[in-house]
């Protein structure tokens, strides 16, 4: 089915001005011109447009833009995974910001108590997605990445630095004995979960489902997430490369079984 350039601008939000734009520089060219000079886009210049707008979302330079998308439909479908996950990460970040407004707007009106510290989480993300960007070695193993997340939460978590705490519950660790602690957890859900990959049991199980609560539990203690933030954290654990490393450190398959537990214990306690 052909669509007019006014159909095009309804439809996308991309205005008459720079589709014309587009087609003048070679960016976004028409599937063909009616009999009256009037442009047409088909499927295929639709799904160019709107890899146009991922593009510029991530904030790709138009130069950029065009060499990009000559690629190869494989290269363009990592492409397209890679801006998923920075889109996800923004939305991470977004909702932890959301959850620092509401809880100030619910103090400003006395119904509860905010720790001055808490009045900052979310705001400083160079700390935060340091970790998630720095490329990691072929050398790399989870005792490595251990070292990395021990070396930047006690950052964040420092009490003489609250522009860097995360918190957004009022439970911001307050010592190097909690961090240890923390992190003791979350290496022991990971060895469970090791665990019941190797004894064959399925993420739905009861048992396995019984170690997701705790990995739950453990994710509360930084924020309280949403069904949603919950299920898309699953997937971040799966397709970021540095997550992956680490959860390969423990086991292959770790991150998927970790993932699918994760979309049914959404399902069945946070929607």
């Amino acid at each position: 089915m052909a669509y007019s350039m006014v159909d095009v601008s309804g439809m996308s939000g991309v205005s008459l001005s720079e589709l014309g734009q587009y087609a003048e520089t070679g960016l976004l060219n028409p599937a063909f011109v009616g009999q009256h000079e009037d442009i047409y886009y088909e499927k295929p210049e639709l799904l160019r447009l709107q890899q146009i707008l991922f593009c510029k979302e991530v904030g790709m330079e138009e130069k950029e833009i065009g060499p990009m998308l000559r690629d190869t439909p494989r290269d363009m479908i990592r492409i397209m995974q890679q801006h998923r996950i920075e889109m996800l990460e923004k939305a991470l970040h977004l909702h932890r910001m959301i959850q620092t407004l509401d809880k100030t707007i619910s103090y400003l009106r006395g119904e509860q108590e905010l720790d001055e510290y808490e009045l900052y989480a979310g705001f400083s993300s160079k700390g935060r997605y340091q970790l998630l960007n720095e490329p990691i070695s072929d050398h790399a193993s989870k005792n490595d990445y251990s070292e990395q997340l021990k070396t930047e939460d006690s950052r964040k978590y420092n009490a003489n630095s609250p522009e860097q705490s995360t918190m957004t519950d009022g439970q911001a660790m307050k010592s190097k004995e909690d961090f240890l602690d923390s992190q003791a957890k979350i290496d022991r859900i990971h060895l469970d979960l090791q665990g019941a990959i190797e004894e064959g049991l399925e993420p739905g199980s009861s048992e396995v489902q019984q170690i997701i609560g705790r990995h739950l539990d453990w994710i509360k203690d930084y924020y309280t997430p949403t069904a949603e933030i919950y299920r898309d954290l699953g997937n971040l654990y799966v397709e970021h490369k540095n997550f992956r490393k680490m959860y390969d450190g423990y086991h292959p398959k770790l991150a998927e079984f970790l993932r699918d537990g994760m979309m049914i214990k959404a399902e069945q306690d946070l929607s």
